[in-house]
């Protein structure tokens, strides 16, 4: 570029500054003012998404397609499992069903799946799905009924943060529906109590979880909170050594039934008709264990929270 030096008259250089003065402030007025405004905004996202990872740590996250699903994972980390109810479903219903498994066991990273069965690993449910999540690597345990052997029950271990341990422990809950003669129970039935005390007596677990196929909780048709009845034998076993929750099948008294610092929780059957079919994601961190009720669509129909024994106070 050539500049060229012109000498003015000093009645002239007034007019000259002046124009010069307008055309600069035309040239910058034509400027695009987006760059100005957008390098603005992401420096006040910067600013707040720095302000919120410093003040507190993420407490939920949702996962792809997962209709709202939360998990309480913030608060040290944690495991997550499924449950679900067994049984007969149609080819559609079985693949919706295992389709939504697939994606909340994605997004939580579960480590297993238990599949609340009547007929244990003969359950349609369990056949299809045990192979579906090969893939996925993550096991399916059942429960049976496998009347009154102990072979049928199995227990399991996993680590969790901060040196803790949940334990599952699943028993055949066949032989407790027998009837009561002379108002004793059965000899298969006795057996199944002591093997389940002597289980939950020798752990060292912080979380501890029975599994069985029947629920415990008996409630009548007009059901009401001072209506519902517990397996007594069982109750007792459970207050005494801290048992944090019973996952079975779903009864009259819904998917959530609590009796103080003890949760039942329900599975829902597909033959029951009182409401969705759907699975269970449970998320279990040194505080807490979160169950949410999922239904075919993905969506949270209904979730509890059961504290850590010794913090229901706090």
């Amino acid at each position: 570029m050539v500049y060229s030096v012109v000498t003015l008259p000093p009645s002239c250089t007034g007019n000259v500054v002046v124009e010069v003065a307008m055309e600069e402030a035309a040239l910058r007025s034509n400027r695009p003012p987006w760059r100005r405004t957008v390098a603005v905004q992401v420096a006040l996202c910067v600013a707040m998404y720095a302000a919120f990872s410093l003040g507190e740590p993420r407490l939920h996250r949702h996962p792809p397609g997962g209709g709202g699903v939360e998990a309480s994972l913030g608060r040290g980390g944690g495991v997550s499992f499924l449950s679900v109810a067994g049984g007969a479903r149609s080819p559609i219903e079985q693949a919706r069903l295992l389709r939504q498994m697939e994606s909340i066991a994605k997004a939580y990273e579960v480590k297993f799946v238990l599949d609340v069965a009547q007929l244990g690993e003969e359950d349609p449910l369990w056949q299809n799905g045990s192979l579906y999540f090969q893939a996925l690597k993550i096991p399916w345990y059942s429960t049976t009924s496998s009347h009154g052997q102990i072979i049928g029950n199995f227990l399991k271990k996993v680590k969790m943060p901060y040196d803790q341990n949940l334990e599952i422990i699943s028993m055949d809950t066949g032989p407790l529906q027998e009837p009561i003669h002379d108002g004793k129970i059965s000899a298969s039935s006795r057996e199944q109590i002591k093997w389940l005390e002597q289980s939950i007596a020798v752990s060292s677990s912080n979380w501890k979880i029975v599994v069985g196929y029947d629920p415990l909780v008996v409630c009548t048709e007009a059901y009401t909170p001072k209506t519902a009845k517990f397996y007594e034998p069982l109750q007792h076993i459970f207050e005494k050594y801290a048992v944090s929750a019973y996952v079975s099948m779903g009864g009259f008294c819904g998917c959530f039934r609590r009796d103080n610092s003890m949760l039942y929780i329900g599975n829902p059957s597909p033959d029951d008709q009182t409401g969705p079919d759907g699975f269970l994601l449970h998320t279990v961190n040194p505080l807490e264990m979160e169950s949410q009720l999922i239904n075919l669509e993905g969506k949270v129909v209904e979730r509890s929270v059961v504290h850590h024994h010794g913090l229901e106070a706090l």
